[in-house]
């Protein structure tokens, strides 16, 4: 879960007041059951008191196909974060090889 709404979708949502009287924080779901699906929530929630536990959902159901596009493309994303990341992993070893390569040639 990640606070605030995709794509700046905040100005088309009014906020609403918790009970506590403070205004309620915009929280997007990224789950596979419930992807981009946003609520709002006490701004107290989720630290050691769980605030007055206020909870609203913004958007309506998403239909199950949507839901396993929106999944797939969750899974996929991921996928290519893990992969862009062993990529620059293996960027950085081929640099210090190039270097050493570098060294031993023009020093021996």
């Amino acid at each position: 879960m990640r606070p605030g709404p995709p794509f700046g979708e905040e100005a088309h949502v009014v906020a609403p007041c918790c009970c506590c009287g403070k205004v309620a924080q915009l929280q997007t779901l990224w789950t596979k059951s419930n992807p981009m699906t946003r609520f709002h929530a006490c701004p107290k929630s989720g630290g050691r008191n769980n605030g007055c536990r206020f909870f609203c959902w913004v958007d309506d159901e998403m239909p199950p196909h949507e839901k396993g596009v929106m999944a797939w493309l969750l899974r996929r994303m991921r996928q290519l974060e893990q992969d862009i990341e062993r990529m620059r992993a293996r960027e950085k070893k081929l640099w210090v090889a190039l270097f050493i390569l570098w060294v031993v040639v023009v020093f021996v």
